[in-house]
Order: C-alpha cells, then structure tokens, then sequence
C-alpha cells in the first residue's frame, strides 16, 4: 500500500507542478499581450490630434482630453475644423478599453486612416495619418513620464 500511496502523491504534485507551469505561461503571455498592444496605466499618456499642413509642418494640436469626441466642421466640435470639405459632424473618436477608436459618420467626402477608407470602427495607433475632407490629422501619444522628444529640422527646412 505504501507504494500506491507514494505513486499517488508523485502523480498529484506532478499535476500541480504542470498547473503552475500553465498559469506561469499564461500570466507571462497576458503581460505581453498588454505591452504590445500599448496598453498604459490611467494618466500616463496624452492623447491628441496634430493638425499637419500639406508640406508636414504641424498647423495645431487639439488635445483629447475626454473619453470621447467629434471631428468636424461645427465650432461648437472638439475638433472643429473650418473646411468645407469637412461634413459638420464627420467623425467620431473614442477610448474603449484602453484602445482609441475612429468611426466616420457618413461624411459627404469620407474619413480616410493611412489613406485607406473607414467603413467601421477602426484602431488608431501612433502616428497613424486621418484625413477628413482636404484636412490631415496625426493620432499622437505623449508618455507624460518621458521628456518631449525634440523635433529635428528636415533637410528641406531651412533655419530660422
């Protein structure tokens, strides 16, 4: 009896050794998933638009500092964007679950992510290019704990 007790009590901690191996792996792998989605913890990071001119150089930023907003001709918009090729409320972006979000509104001229059309809700990421009408917008993320990077001079431009 003694060895059928001494077998069961191996098979059981080898069952528990394989168990904390599984969850291990699988905390090991949630905690890389968040990192690479760039999920940051509550107040860590500013969220903006850069308004671009059509030679790069950057017209405006609009801070995004609600959950939710509305890109769009109206002045009353938190991106309120005097063009007439902007529809009076064209887009909407918004943050759920740690991802922001880009949504056309059925916009007379559409909503273009990278030059390519939005026809759902789409993921913006860092950098990423959003032209409403003839306007260029750029999604940015500061991480507030990083000095602001400085902005090196293009070869075209010329020093002031």
């Amino acid at each position: 009896m003694s060895v059928s007790v001494l077998m069961l009590a191996a098979r059981i901690a080898l069952a528990a050794c394989l168990y904390a191996f599984l969850a291990l792996v699988l905390v090991t792998l949630w905690r890389d998933l968040r990192a690479a989605a760039g999920v940051q913890p509550a107040g860590s990071a500013h969220f903006s638009l850069r308004r671009l001119r059509e030679d790069g150089t950057t017209d405006r930023d609009y801070p995004l500092q609600k959950e939710s907003c509305f890109i769009g001709r109206s002045p009353s918009l938190e991106v309120s964007l005097a063009d007439e090729t902007v529809s009076v409320v064209h887009a909407r972006l918004w943050k759920e679950a740690g991802r922001w979000w880009l949504e056309d509104l059925d916009s007379r001229n559409g909503t273009l992510l990278n030059q390519i059309p939005v026809s759902k809700k789409t993921v913006l990421c860092a950098g990423d290019r959003i032209r409403t009408g003839r306007i260029l917008l750029e999604f940015r993320i500061e991480d507030s704990s990083q000095p602001p990077a400085k902005i090196q001079p293009r070869a075209t431009d010329t020093p002031a």
